[in-house]
Parts: structure tokens; C-alpha cells; sequence
């Protein structure tokens, strides 16, 4: 199927955007540094890199809207789980924890260098069609960054169990880790053929 050149234009504005936020939330951590994020001491991981995570989450679920109307490939129930899981873990565990924590920066980290990856081979794919280069680089990095990621949600929730004695998000720890860590590959797969139709 061939797409019009407004959904083409629709698309690389999304991917590039979403590309951009996510650059952001690596570049926020990058200047400001491990050490002062992780400050006691510091508003600096609260405010820019907290503010940074939600804006790129929300921009994030416009990957969603496009799946569901059908501008790309990608299986609806997964963008929907992807972009849910996120969420759920930056909003509702992140907040059980601090958020300069190693558990909750590396996580953010690899979602920032991973989606800044990702939509920006997205982007590249839709502007300029059939470019090699833009595949290769999603295919090698996208392994390789998801499993850490998807390891950093999991310490998150172990985290977040252990600080406020809550022994049941073991089990969603167990969940996550059995879920995404068995199913990286095919998940970092399906989250990299969502190109455009």
C-alpha cells in the first residue's frame, strides 16, 4: 500500500519530533551529569529530567494514534503495551524511588538513546525511502539498548519494592523480566519494523 504524501509528511514530522524529545531526555542527563542528578541535594533530576521523560512519554503515544489508523505496520496491542509500560513505570514506580537512583537514570537513559535512535531512523526512513544506512543503524542499536532498558524497569520495580516494603511488586518485577528480557529480540524487532506502509 502506498501512502499520500500528507500522511508521509505526517509521519516524518511525528518520528522526527518524537525522535527530538527522546534526544532531549539523553541530552538532559548527558549535560547535567550522573552526579548531580543523583544529588540529594539537587532539584535538577525532579525538574529537568522528570519534566524531559513526561513530555517525550506524551509525544510518544502519538506512535498509538498513528498505529491505530493504520500509518504503519506496527501491531496495534503492542505499541499500545510499549508505550503503557513506559508510562505506568515512570509514573506510577518512578515516583516510589528517587529519581536520581541508578536504576531510574539508566532506565531513562536507554529509553532516551534508544527512541531518539528509533524515530530518528523512523524519520530518515520515511524522508528518504530505501536508505540502508538508517535500517542497519535501528537493527543494531535497538537490540542492544532494549534489553537494558527493559532491565532497568524490572530493578525499578525491585527497587521501588524493597524501599517501600510492598513484597507484591516482586511479582511485576518477575513479570517484567520474564516477559520483555524472553521476548527482547522479538519485541525490539516488532518495535523496529514500524515503518511506514
Amino acid at each position: 500500500m502506498t501512502q499520500s504524501k500528507p500522511i508521509k509528511a505526517w509521519l516524518f514530522v511525528c518520528n522526527f519530533i518524537t525522535s527530538v524529545a527522546w534526544g532531549r531526555v539523553a541530552l538532559v542527563i548527558a549535560v547535567t551529569g550522573f552526579d548531580q542528578l543523583a544529588s540529594d541535594e539537587s532539584t535538577a533530576c525532579l525538574q529537568n529530567l522528570g519534566n524531559a521523560v513526561r513530555l517525550a512519554l506524551g509525544i510518544s503515544f502519538v506512535e498509538v494514534f498513528n498505529s491505530v489508523l493504520g500509518f504503519t505496520r506496527t501491531p496495534i496491542p503492542a505499541v499500545i503495551l510499549f508505550s503503557c509500560t513506559r508510562a505506568g513505570v515512570e509514573l506510577l514506580v518512578s515516583p516510589m524511588i528517587p529519581c536520581g537512583s541508578w536504576q531510574h537514570l539508566v532506565t531513562v537513559l536507554m529509553w532516551g538513546i534508544g527512541d531518539f535512535v528509533r524515530f530518528g531512523c523512523f524519520a530518515v526512513d520515511t524522508a528518504f525511502p530505501g536508505v540502508r544506512l538508517a535500517r542497519s543503524v535501528r537493527f543494531t542499536v535497538g537490540p542492544i539498548i532494549f534489553p537494558i532498558g527493559a532491565a532497568g524497569e524490572m530493578f525499578m520495580v525491585i527497587a521501588a519494592a524493597a524501599r517501600n516494603s510492598k513484597p507484591g511488586m516482586y511479582v511485576a518485577a518477575a513479570a517484567l523480566a520474564s516477559f520483555f528480557l524472553s521476548n527482547d529480540a522479538a519485541t525490539a524487532q516488532t518495535a523496529s519494523e514500524a515503518l511506514p506502509v
